[in-house]
């Protein structure tokens, strides 16, 4: 299966309000490629290599950086786990049909798709000092046979949970 290692979500993620003020880079407290244990992505069957590095800028100078993971076998879904200079705020301004949001190890945390027409792709984004890391899972039914029956805001949030034991306090 490919992941959208390259693609930007699929709704502009700026809120609707006036400008949005954002750090110019994102956080550096915590690297995505590198700082995530391998067990966690052993747990979830993910390839344990972390490549392609998934990079994107879009307009207004919103950046991500982070890795993509594939799943073993190319049966199940994929995900981009990637620092950004969007808030957990900027977020929650768009106001995303069926948001959902929680404290994960004392982080503010919303999962939600970006539209309503694609229930295989969701995004969880945990606060971060001066972003969020977003963690995209794409799963759709038709090329991921393994995973394709699970809801991909489900998977995201079973990441958000593996994932936040390793991320320092301070990031």
């Amino acid at each position: 299966m490919l992941c959208a290692c390259d693609s930007a979500p699929s709704s502009d993620p700026t809120p609707t309000n006036a400008s949005p003020t954002f750090a110019a880079e994102v956080p550096t407290g915590f690297d995505p490629c590198h700082d995530i244990p391998a067990a966690v992505f052993e747990s979830e069957n993910l390839r344990p290599d972390r490549n392609p590095v998934s990079n994107l800028d879009a307009p207004g100078g919103i950046k991500w950086r982070g890795c993509g993971w594939g799943y073993k076998n190319g049966n199940g879904y994929g995900t981009d786990i990637r620092n950004t200079n969007l808030t957990v705020e900027m977020i929650r301004a768009k106001n995303f049909t069926g948001a959902e949001e929680f404290v994960a190890s004392g982080r503010q945390v919303i999962v939600a798709h970006h539209d309503a027409s694609s229930d295989y792709m969701c995004n969880a984004n945990i606060a971060l000092n001066g972003g969020s890391l977003d963690i995209f899972v794409h799963n759709p039914p038709e090329t991921s046979p393994a995973t394709g029956h699970i809801p991909s805001c489900t998977i995201a949030r079973t990441l958000v949970e593996k994932i936040m034991p390793s991320v320092p306090a301070d990031a």
